[in-house]
């Protein structure tokens, strides 16, 4: 049984190669359905967002809400530093050992 798994997995770069074809030609439709609706995307979003506010505004403890912005803060500014650390990398100074 493990045979037949192997056998079927290990594909050809011809198979490589049409799998990578159909991935950059959904990549390309992606792209171009997002251009052509990318204000209707964008206001589904901003509804989305407002009811989540207010979901969690009607039933989010103080300590919840307080835990929830101290979580976003910290991860911001792990973002910082990392993007920091990576400009220094491509300028060619030494970074200040940051991990995420």
């Amino acid at each position: 049984m493990q045979e037949q798994h192997s056998s079927a997995r290990s594909g050809s770069s011809e198979e490589d190669g049409v799998v990578a074809e159909k991935a950059q030609r959904r990549k390309q439709a992606c792209r171009k359905y997002y251009e052509t609706h990318k204000d209707e995307l964008r206001a589904k979003a901003r509804e989305r967002a407002a009811r989540a506010k207010l979901r969690r505004l009607q039933s989010e403890t103080p300590e919840e809400a307080e835990a929830r912005r101290r979580k976003i803060k910290e991860t911001s500014a792990r973002r910082r530093a990392y993007f920091r650390a990576q400009s220094q990398l491509s300028s060619g100074t030494s970074p200040a050992g940051i991990t995420i």
